[in-house]
């Protein structure tokens, strides 16, 4: 997002919105201007805008109205907010802490100062936005964007696909919030094998399904690892009698009774060493064949590295 994005700028003083919205313009924001509250709840449903820049003392309604009407509606509540004020005392800024106000910029602010803010509240809102809420890991949009870093760096690296198995069956067995702690569980095993490399990246596809990028040196001994710490701390997410039979009894997909083995983890690695990699597409593609190759053994966790050319 960052300096494409839309930033709503209202306050009554024309002088300051046009110095503060040639600022933002020049640092490549797209501005849209309001003289007054009503204007600016106006123009933020309209135009949906990114972060939001308002005057505190505006006629109409205040720039606290403002933040008290916009978080009311579900689809603003992360919004960022910043409040352009003289005022400057204690009880002031406490109350618009109480309405979820991200940041305030005292008049008269510096050039500088104001596009820094900007760019840090977008980058947070952005982060935000995109974490996964249960795990807290990066999604989707960070996830490409790494993949396709690595591409343009030209080094060699590599990706790794994870995904656990018996996940379904489990999560319909033993319900939601054990489905919850095996998917919180297995991102903190995860994150502490890639934590061990220099310049690891790992991320949430969603459901059971996990990637991290490192240099490829490191590939092989993180996909161990991560295998290893799921298949010791699998039993202990079934009660005593699955435990001592090593196995749970429960209805497959066509409502049969079937056994299944405990929790495990699939991983396909991806990497550039024997064939370049053009695209993030590319890449999720051998991952996802790599991922059900590592699925189809049987006994525990497994990897499966491309060794093609």
């Amino acid at each position: 997002m960052e300096n494409n994005a839309k930033i709503l700028l209202a306050d009554d003083s024309h002088a300051i919105r046009f110095l503060v919205s040639e600022i933002l313009t020049n640092a490549g924001f797209t501005v849209i201007q309001a003289e007054n509250g009503q204007e600016a709840i106006d123009k933020t449903y309209k135009e949906n805008p990114d972060l939001l820049i308002l005057d505190y003392e505006m006629p109409v309604k205040t720039g606290f109205d403002v933040v008290k009407e916009v978080r009311s509606r579900t689809g603003y509540l992360h919004t960022p907010i910043i409040i352009f004020t003289a005022v400057t005392d204690k009880s002031t800024k406490l109350e618009g802490l109480g309405l979820d106000i991200d940041d305030y910029l005292t008049k008269p602010a510096d050039e500088d100062e104001i596009v820094a803010r900007v760019k840090l509240l977008l980058k947070r809102s952005k982060q935000k936005m995109d974490c996964n809420p249960l795990t807290r890991l990066p999604g989707n949009p960070s996830i490409q964007a790494r993949v396709e870093a690595e591409i343009a760096a030209g080094k060699s690296f590599a990706v790794l696909y994870c995904d656990l198995n018996n996940f379904k069956s489990f999560n319909d067995h033993y319900g939601f919030e054990a489905g919850d702690r095996v998917l919180k569980t297995e991102a903190e095993i995860i994150t502490r094998a890639a934590a061990k490399v220099p310049g690891s990246f790992v991320g949430h596809i969603g459901g059971d399904d996990f990637i991290v990028v490192c240099p490829f040196e490191y590939a092989e001994s993180v996909a161990s690892e991560i295998a290893a710490e799921t298949d010791k701390v699998a039993p202990t997410f079934y009660n005593e009698t699955d435990r001592a039979q090593g196995f749970m009894t429960s209805t497959n997909r066509k409502g049969e009774v079937e056994n299944f083995k405990f929790l495990s983890i699939g991983i396909g690695i991806v990497h550039n060493t024997k064939r370049p990699l053009t695209s993030f597409a590319m890449v999720s593609n051998i991952g996802s064949e790599l991922k059900c190759l590592a699925k189809q053994h049987e006994d525990g966790s497994f990897y499966v590295m491309d060794r093609r050319a």
